[in-house]
């Protein structure tokens, strides 16, 4: 009699699955993400600028954090507003990051006994929460990011700043090997 060799059987598939957010998520992750651009405060001085961005929505007290990773250092057009990624933070286990543009989860991280449906419905109403409560500051506290650049102008004044500055070295030093050459 032959026996043969039984092998393993394993569930998993070797490509991961994709999650994708819901309609309702998407709808709601668009007005949070427009709201948080059109309050951008740019202000420009001379040779440099400031910008004000908001990045950060903390609802109850940090109990779920929305963080927009976009970074952008003006308003701009609702056409270009869905790019890049969000940061979706669940009390202190789930984490899931978001594409804005196709709405799919690119990585996250949850508790192993959870079901992803349930994660997707609890997001789906804190989402919610956030858009129709963005402008109560005892429900959703924002969060904001100085940037201090130089303008298009101020940076030509610095490079010829820097190239004066290196010029008048350079002049320094053959004058020093001029004079210690004698």
């Amino acid at each position: 009699m032959q026996i043969n060799p039984v092998s393993g059987t394993n569930f998993e598939s070797r490509t991961p699955k994709k999650h994708f957010i819901t309609p309702d998520m998407r709808t709601s992750i668009e007005s949070i993400l427009l709201r948080m651009n059109s309050g951008v405060i740019r202000v420009e001085d001379g040779d440099y600028f400031k910008t004000t961005i908001n990045t950060r929505l903390n609802f109850n007290n940090g109990k779920a954090v929305f963080e927009d990773e976009r970074r952008f250092k003006e308003k701009v057009p609702f056409e270009q507003q869905m790019q890049g990624f969000s940061v979706l933070k669940l009390g202190k286990k789930v984490v899931l990051d978001i594409d804005n543009k196709s709405g799919e989860i690119i990585d996250y991280v949850k508790p192993i006994y959870k079901p992803f449906f349930m994660i997707l419905r609890n997001a789906e109403k804190v989402l919610l929460d956030i858009r129709t409560n963005f402008n109560l500051p005892q429900v959703v506290k924002k969060e904001y990011l100085m940037i201090n650049e130089l303008t298009p102008e101020g940076n030509k004044k610095m490079k010829k700043f820097v190239l004066n500055v290196e010029k008048q070295r350079l002049k320094d030093i053959i004058k020093e090997l001029d004079e210690s050459s004698k």
